[in-house]
């Protein structure tokens, strides 16, 4: 995965485009067999896979250069499976994109279920309705749903400490200094100034 991660995107998006392509035009035929029109669902997998790799295309570009490159967001993401974080990389860069990772997978704890659960009573109502089949994908759906929250737990796990360990690291300046990255802000907090001495009373 991390390879495949690592490939340029003229590489990796013909990979992306017979997959999506490929698994639309599966469950289409799988899902309903006796009324498919195979030119037409053939047709209609390729214009679809057309639309989704543009997006996920557009997708990869924009993390691939916020967080530094294919080989960052490689590192990130195994960072994010193990919660070890290598030893040379750009502090803030990482600290800014793994807190992103880390309000994205707090916003899976309540929206995988959801999800999941929409298909799962989608995948009955057409198991009901269209094919039998549909209870495969009821199963593999909940597999798949069950690993999810799985996945979300250990990543926010390691998201935790990953971001602990990259906040007491230090940070290069532009003057050639090293700043503690756990320093407090300027202005964050701030006390009440000391009385000042009063004249005695002249009374």
């Amino acid at each position: 995965m991390d390879r495949l991660r690592r490939l340029p995107l003229p590489a990796l998006l013909p990979i992306v485009f017979v997959v999506v392509g490929g698994l639309y035009f599966l469950l289409g035929l799988l899902g309903n067999p006796s009324r498919i029109d195979v030119l037409a669902r053939l047709l209609g997998s390729l214009f679809y896979a057309l639309v989704m790799t543009v997006f996920f295309g557009v997708m990869i570009a924009i993390r691939r250069r916020k967080a530094g490159g294919a080989d960052a967001v490689t590192a990130m993401q195994r960072t994010i499976r193990t919660g070890d974080v290598p030893a040379a990389v750009d502090t803030p860069t990482w600290l800014r994109e793994l807190e992103r990772y880390q309000v994205r997978y707090r916003r899976n704890r309540w929206a995988l279920p959801v999800m999941f659960g929409i298909f799962a009573v989608l995948c009955v109502l057409l198991a009901f309705s269209l094919s039998p089949i549909w209870w495969l994908f009821l199963v593999l759906f909940a597999a798949l749903g069950a690993y999810a929250v799985w996945e979300t737990r250990r990543a926010l796990r390691n998201l935790a400490s990953a971001l602990t360990e990259l906040g007491h690291r230090p940070v290069a300046l532009s003057d050639g200094s090293v700043a503690r990255t756990s320093q407090p802000t300027p202005g964050a907090s701030w006390t009440l100034p000391p009385p000042a001495d009063r004249a005695p009373d002249a009374s």
